[in-house]
């Protein structure tokens, strides 16, 4: 009887000690993190993280500032150069941007570009295909093939944002060079923009 009694009082105390205020069992979770070495995370991050873009960097390539552009001397992001181009009140900006690859092909970056001038997602395939006709094609001081296309012809307004765009074949890659800014001021500074291409080199 007495042992009876003990295992019944051991058994009460234990349910004492493991429940809190409304009956409830109380329940400790422990949390651990896992220590990895600096080495071991390093690796871990090269395999998680998608390769790099194989495509020349800012110290691969020479070019001829126009006169009158203002270079940014910190290339931000995939940017390889920023230029800011002023004129009166007018102000148009101008980036150089290498990509892997074809990055989508021409016919699908002049869609884009013409959207983003449109303010449409589906800008007209006629015109689309109006700018590839009228494309200019040169070679680079560095021989690479390159095509300039001009929005300006079909953005209606001087005022209106338009865009100049040079996309440059780089072993393989590709290299877009882009001015955005008022119509009036990108007609303004169309040569000085084509001979920027032209001029590119290793």
């Amino acid at each position: 009887m007495r042992v009876f009694l003990f295992y019944l009082l051991l058994v009460t105390l234990i349910a004492a000690v493991s429940c809190g205020d409304s009956g409830k069992v109380q329940v400790q979770v422990r949390k651990y993190r896992e220590k990895v070495s600096p080495a071991a995370k390093t690796q871990q991050d090269k395999q998680e993280s998608p390769p790099a873009a194989a495509v020349p960097s800012h110290a691969h390539f020479q070019w001829d500032t126009p006169a009158g552009w203002n270079e940014n001397q910190t290339p931000s992001g995939f940017r390889l150069a920023t230029f800011t181009v002023k004129s009166a009140d007018r102000e148009s900006v101008c980036t150089i941007i290498p990509l892997q690859g074809e990055a989508g092909g021409l016919k699908a970056n002049v869609t884009r570009w013409l959207g983003q001038i449109s303010g449409t997602m589906n800008p007209n395939e006629n015109t689309v295909e109006q700018l590839l006709k009228a494309k200019e094609t040169f070679l680079t001081k560095g021989q690479f093939p390159a095509v300039l296309i001009d929005f300006t012809p079909v953005t209606p307004n001087p005022t209106d944002k338009s865009i100049l765009a040079g996309v440059l074949t780089v072993q393989g890659n590709s290299v877009f060079v882009k001015m955005s800014g008022p119509k009036s001021h990108l007609i303004e500074n169309k040569a000085k923009f084509k001979a920027l291409c032209q001029s590119f080199s290793f």
